[in-house]
């Protein structure tokens, strides 16, 4: 039939263009690099590390830095780390703090400094994570000493999403993965202090910090967590 095979032709000669056109692509892709990063090893753990204050920290781990600024009251990347202990160290603003911290295969921690002295021992949170590839999970972190306890709630009142959290305490809660405005007041009260907006997908999970401004007033920051880039090289993206 010579429709059919004029039609044919005509469908072959295009997938040829196509495929043509997309081979510069794929070289170049294969020349820059591997398409997947490596995995971590198996016996990996996951810390993050937020600072209060008002200058950003350099952050060592082991001797190594790993951040090279990290700015004040807002959370790093969770580092890909062996298990065991490790030797923290932030460095900035004239200061410096250290800490030891033993983190265990498989967990995620959130390591809070929550004050300039040097060997103060930051507030280890540990972390949930997310079972539920259709739900999202969002966690509070209470970081505003000057604050009693804080209620987090939908901006429109009617849903308290957190309760009464105290400070430098945390919780965290599966929901469903929506875009929401959040504010935080006074446990027991409605009037807002602060808020932000939160935009969740299914799978991911998310942090709400009640942390100082630059000012030390109270402030809402929402954040979805992430996890540095691992290369399988000593982790040594984040080194000079």
């Amino acid at each position: 039939m010579p429709g059919h095979s004029s039609r044919r032709r005509r469908v072959t000669a295009a997938l040829m263009m196509i495929a043509t056109a997309g081979l510069p692509l794929a070289s170049a892709a294969q020349s820059t690099g591997l398409l997947y990063d490596p995995q971590p090893p198996a016996d990996s753990a996951y810390v993050r590390i937020i600072a209060l204050g008002t200058a950003p920290m350099e952050v060592a781990v082991d001797g190594a830095r790993r951040i090279k600024a990290l700015a004040a009251s807002e959370p790093s990347e969770y580092l890909v780390l062996p298990a065991g202990p490790h030797q923290f160290e932030l460095r900035g603003g004239g200061r410096t703090r250290h800490a030891t911290v033993n983190v265990q295969s498989g967990r995620a921690l959130t390591l809070a400094f929550i004050t300039a002295q040097a060997d103060a021992a930051p507030v280890v949170f540990e972390d949930r994570p997310n079972a539920n590839k259709l739900k999202a999970v969002v966690a509070v972190y209470h970081l505003h000493a000057k604050s009693g306890a804080l209620d987090v709630s939908t901006a429109d009142g009617s849903t308290r999403v957190f309760a009464n959290v105290g400070f430098a305490t945390s919780s965290a809660i599966p929901v469903n993965p929506i875009t929401v405005d959040l504010i935080a007041s006074a446990a027991g009260d409605k009037a807002r202090l602060t808020g932000a907006r939160l935009a969740m997908a299914p799978g991911g999970t998310y942090s709400v910090f009640l942390v100082p401004d630059a000012k030390g007033n109270l402030e809402l920051r929402t954040r979805t967590n992430q996890i540095e880039r691992f290369t399988g090289a000593h982790h040594s993206s984040s080194q000079p």
